[in-house]
């Protein structure tokens, strides 16, 4: 489980907009939570939602939702969470490239 802080980008204004207001248009500061799926130079993948099928006993059945893929320079810092002790077994809160 992270907390990841990433630049993205920021949409102007609709109409005419003075040009000094465009140069200093900054760039959006976001925070996303999630699982981290991926992390490698390209990108971080985080999933919001894992699906905890009882049923389920290979890797490639799990299931997760409300997921983003943020390339890895616009992120500014990963920060690793503790995660509950309802997964203390292991199953999941563990993926990590």
């Amino acid at each position: 489980m992270v907390k990841i802080t990433w630049m993205d980008a920021m949409d102007g204004d609709t109409g005419w907009v003075a040009l000094s207001k465009m140069r200093d248009a900054k760039l959006a500061t976001c925070v996303d939570i999630g699982w981290m799926i991926r992390n490698d130079d390209e990108r971080v993948t985080i999933m919001g939602s894992w699906c905890l099928d009882p049923e389920e006993i290979k890797d490639e059945d799990k299931e997760g939702g409300r997921y983003i893929t943020i390339p890895k320079g616009w992120v500014k810092k990963i920060e690793y969470l503790m995660i509950d002790s309802m997964y203390a077994d292991g199953d999941y809160g563990q993926i990590r490239d």
